[in-house]
Formats: C-alpha cells, sequence, structure tokens
C-alpha cells in the first residue's frame, strides 16, 4: 500500500524512519531536513512511520436517518424542484435546508430527475396567453389587524 502524503508535507517515511533511528538533537534533524524542531520531536515519539487519518471518527449529520428517507421517499414519489422539496419537507423537517435536503439526495443519486420521470416533475399546465391563476391566501395578524395575500399567476 503506498502512502498517500498531503501536498505540504515536508517528511516521507524514509525522512521518518531516519529521524526515529538518529540520536542526533531535534535542532540539528530539523536543519537536515528543513522542518519545525516540534515535527521533528513528533516523529521520535510516535512507534510508527504513517500518518493518522485526520478524517472525524463520526460524521455528524444535521438530518437523522428517518428524516433522509422521508426525504427519499418524497422525491421518488413526486420528483419535484430541490427547493420545492425542501419548502414541503420543512413543516414537519424544521432543520431541513437546501444543502443538507441536496447532500441527501446526492448520497441517494437521486439529485437529478430522470429524464422519464420529467413529465411527472412539471408543476404547473400549459395554458394560452391571458390566463391568469388566482389565490388568495391568509397571514397572521399583525398588530392586531387581519391580512390578506392576493396572488397572481401567469401561466403561459
Amino acid at each position: 500500500m503506498s502512502q498517500g502524503y498531503h501536498t505540504n508535507a515536508k517528511t516521507n517515511l524514509h525522512s521518518r524512519e531516519i529521524i526515529q533511528q538518529s540520536s542526533l538533537t531535534n535542532a540539528a534533524l530539523s536543519k537536515r531536513f528543513a522542518i519545525n524542531e516540534k515535527t521533528v520531536s513528533k516523529w521520535k515519539n510516535r512507534d510508527h512511520l504513517i500518518d493518522k487519518s485526520s478524517r472525524p471518527h463520526t460524521i455528524k449529520r444535521s438530518l437523522t436517518h428517518l428524516e433522509r428517507e422521508v426525504i427519499r421517499v418524497v422525491r421518488t414519489l413526486t420528483w419535484i424542484e430541490l427547493d420545492d422539496l425542501v419548502d414541503s419537507v420543512l413543516p414537519s423537517i424544521p432543520q431541513a435546508n437546501r444543502s443538507n435536503v441536496y447532500r441527501t439526495l446526492k448520497a441517494f443519486a437521486i439529485n437529478r430527475v430522470p429524464e422519464e420521470k420529467k413529465e411527472q416533475a412539471k408543476k404547473f399546465k400549459e395554458y394560452e396567453p391571458g390566463y391568469l391563476h388566482i389565490d388568495v391566501t391568509y397571514l397572521p395578524k399583525l398588530g392586531g389587524i387581519k391580512y390578506w395575500l392576493h396572488d397572481a399567476i401567469d401561466c403561459a
């Protein structure tokens, strides 16, 4: 198995072995390899030559397994767009946002709508120019006054 070094690594397996077996001082070894004395000390005190992994031991996701499964099911049943999907799951999953929903779709490999499902994912029926879809929505009371939202969409 070959050792993968990060882009700024100043030591390799050979130089680390020399450092561990050397009786020279840390200062002398740091000058020889053009590295910091703390790096020399680190490799002298280790009993192995391979870098430790820097990845997290546990990956913390902001969504639970059940919430991710809900997103998967909603997506595969409706094939709605990402933003609409986020809006639809937000009432039941308050911590859902665009990025963690997208990561969930990516993990399940359903981030792109298949060609055969694109027709199912369409939002509005096509209409002739001049047709308006009008909705009326209640808004929360502000200052004791009730408000309404009138929404008109030109579907053409």
